[in-house]
């Protein structure tokens, strides 16, 4: 994720939106422009005052004449015909480059300073609340039938993709787009939406209290997944109750917009007890649960590891459903749980979640596994946090052949960094896995508390080599290459794939679990 505003900022956004009022008695179209036979999709000038609630910079007679059909940020991507926003950070001022938008073929320029140009401007307090209060209007002009948002500790990015597949299965939809899932990169999706879109899938993230809350309120979704909530961000949520209390804001953008909205919630995952509790206090009435629960409208049952793939059944008012999926880890087979609720929700029949779920396979730096012999080397760096490692570590043990996990930094712990990686390295030796190789200043004291065959390493290079080795010599059958995004494990993959091609190591399977 990109970096978040402070918690005051943050508040400040809420309030808003709150205060942002909307005419049910508007025709959702109204202000949405289609005309696919020559200009497409755009929004005009007059929609941008009023969305972002901001003021004219000049004058101009012809309102209406003025109009673009897409949001930048950045000129060095910025289209021709595009609505140039200059963003302030902490050490840029997209003001600087209004000229240079200008130059690359800005149609106009949200901006929060005046400025002197020679297409039209729009003035707003703080271009970034501008962004999001824009995308909250627009969102609520697109017919949709439902929007889903996810959030969670663990697995939000698999979940998204499973459910991208299976609503892709009856109608046009609308996913997330890489890790854009912040205060920045959730407006930035919902102005992505079309009227010809009938869902969206938004996935939302946050390092600290009152984030999930704004993007929430901005997206006012229709059906809201708590996928799980594990001690992630604790150096910005302080305790694992700071993590369920800001996954839980997500439920209050349910039933702003539309009356009915959905919880889905995962009866296995500390938290749960809380979140019924708050949807109570909500009073959101319809609530779907889904694990291994008896409690569980969507139970998890039979679980089987398949060598590549996994096989379980999922119950559904007591009937049963077989799945098999090409993934790895039974934490999967709880995403899949997570997906079929969401989707029975949304009213979908069960054999387009059949489809969807089956055909999934994956998404790339999540449990993504090419062959190597008779085992597999598997591309899990995209992030980790101890819950997600330790599903990991299941997930590899589970697996015929000795084992490796190769592991870089945990970030953002704060006090409970040393516990954490001293908890997984003796969970690691527990599980049976006959090698660990860490990387990283907090990974140092892991090898001694694993014991012998665990090394600690100062670079990706030197660990690859002697991973690489491993593999050749046929000591070891499956690596899995974990760590957070500030670990850039992603490098050791690359590295060890180079020198397994290298000596023709490497069959052409390439799948992803």
């Amino acid at each position: 994720m990109q970096k978040e505003h402070p918690q005051n900022v943050l508040a400040f956004m809420q309030r808003q939106l709150r205060n942002m009022e909307f005419s049910s008695k508007q025709d959702p179209m109204d202000n949405a422009r289609q005309d696919s036979d020559e200009a497409g999709f755009y929004w005009t000038l007059e929609e941008l005052l009023q969305g972002a609630e901001g003021t004219l910079l000049g004058t101009l007679a012809e309102l209406g004449k003025v109009h673009f059909d897409s949001i930048s940020t950045d000129t060095r991507t910025l289209q021709p015909g595009a609505l140039y926003i200059a963003i302030k950070g902490e050490h840029f001022d997209g003001h600087d480059f209004v000229s240079e938008a200008v130059k690359q073929g800005a149609a106009a320029v949200l901006v929060s300073e005046a400025v002197d140009t020679i297409v039209p401007g729009v003035l707003v307090e703080d271009t970034r609340l501008a962004l999001g209060q824009f995308a909250q209007w627009h969102r609520r002009r697109m017919p949709l039938k439902k929007l889903i948002a996810i959030t969670g500790s663990n697995g939000k990015t698999t979940v998204k993709g499973m459910l991208l597949n299976i609503f892709s299965e009856v109608g046009r939809t609308l996913a997330t787009q890489g890790n854009l899932n912040n205060d920045f990169g959730v407006p930035r999706t919902l102005l992505e939406l079309r009227p010809e879109h009938e869902y969206a899938i938004i996935e939302m993230g946050a390092n600290h209290l009152k984030e999930i809350e704004y993007l929430s309120l901005m997206a006012e979704p229709d059906i809201a997944l708590l996928n799980n909530a594990s001690g992630a961000h604790l150096e910005g949520f302080g305790s694992l109750q700071g993590v369920i209390e800001a996954k839980g804001e997500i439920f209050l953008g349910l039933n702003r917009l539309n009356q009915g909205g959905v919880a889905v919630i995962n009866t296995d995952s500390p938290g749960f007890e809380y979140w019924l509790s708050q949807l109570q206090h909500l009073e959101v009435e319809r609530i779907w649960r889904f694990g291994e629960s008896k409690l569980a409208d969507v139970c998890l049952s039979d679980y089987q590891s398949l060598g590549d793939r996994i096989g379980f059944d999922l119950l559904v008012n007591q009937q049963k459903q077989t799945v098999t999926m090409p993934l790895l880890g039974k934490h999967n087979a709880l995403n899949a749980a997570a997906c079929a609720a969401v989707a029975l929700a949304a009213g979908l029949d069960w054999k387009f979640i059949l489809t969807g779920l089956q055909n999934f396979s994956g998404v790339a730096g999540r449990l993504h596994k090419r062959q190597i012999g008779q085992g597999w080397l598997i591309d899990d760096s995209y992030n980790a946090n101890p819950e997600s490692v330790k599903a990991a570590i299941q997930t590899l043990s589970s697996l015929p052949g000795e084992s490796m996990l190769c592991l870089g930094t945990m970030a953002e712990l704060g006090l409970e960094s040393a516990a954490s990686h001293a908890m997984i390295a003796k969970y690691a030796r527990s599980q049976g896995l006959k090698y660990l190789f860490v990387t990283g200043d907090a990974t140092r004291k892991m090898p001694s508390l694993f014991g012998e065959k665990s090394e600690w390493f100062a670079d990706h290079e030197r660990m690859a080599q002697q991973i690489l080795q491993r593999i050749l010599s046929g000591e070891v059958d499956n690596v899995l290459v974990k760590g957070s995004r500030s670990a850039k494990m992603e490098k050791v993959v690359e590295l060890i794939q180079q020198g397994l091609s290298r000596h023709g190591h490497t069959k052409d399977e390439d799948t992803k679990g």
